[in-house]
């Protein structure tokens, strides 16, 4: 390896990003149409305010809801109604990133090493790490960023 990869190298510059205001429905929207798995929540000046994952929205708000049934003679009965159940969803749908979000986001500089956001990502259990810089996200490295690089890396030994 000549020199350290930093996550300028590897670091996506085009990416999604959405505000605080942005609805539930259209970040489900983004995840599903750009196969990403995280979308950072930035102000109007591009600064970061936080970031929420594909796991935000399955495991914080739709896991309590789903319904709970027993299977009697072959019918599934519902003993938290079904209706309850689409409320909780409907209720999902209209909230806004800015509910939604983590605010306490682990980022990185441009300069910071491709191991050490590799050892972070791995600690942490961190799909996204946004790439920071004067405040306003510039790039984001993912999981599939630092594989692709340790692959071009044992490709050329």
């Amino acid at each position: 390896m000549m020199k350290a990869c930093t996550a300028a190298d590897i670091m996506e510059k085009v990416f999604i990003s959405a505000h605080t205001d942005t609805s539930v429905f259209d970040l489900v929207h983004y995840f599903v149409k750009s196969k990403i798995s995280a979308i950072p929540i930035v102000d109007d000046d591009q600064v970061l305010v936080g970031i929420v994952t594909d796991a935000d929205l399955l495991y914080k708000k739709i896991k309590p809801h789903v319904p709970h049934y027993v299977n009697l003679l072959g019918a599934s009965i519902y003993y938290n109604g079904i209706g309850k159940y689409h409320k909780g969803f409907k209720k999902l749908m209209a909230c806004t990133a800015g509910d939604m979000m983590t605010k306490d986001v682990i980022i990185a500089a441009p300069e910071a090493d491709v191991e050490q956001l590799a050892g972070v990502m791995v600690a942490e259990h961190l799909k996204v790490i946004p790439i920071v810089k004067n405040n306003r996200i510039v790039g984001i490295v993912t999981r599939y960023h630092i594989l692709d690089e340790l692959y071009k890396e044992f490709g050329e030994e």
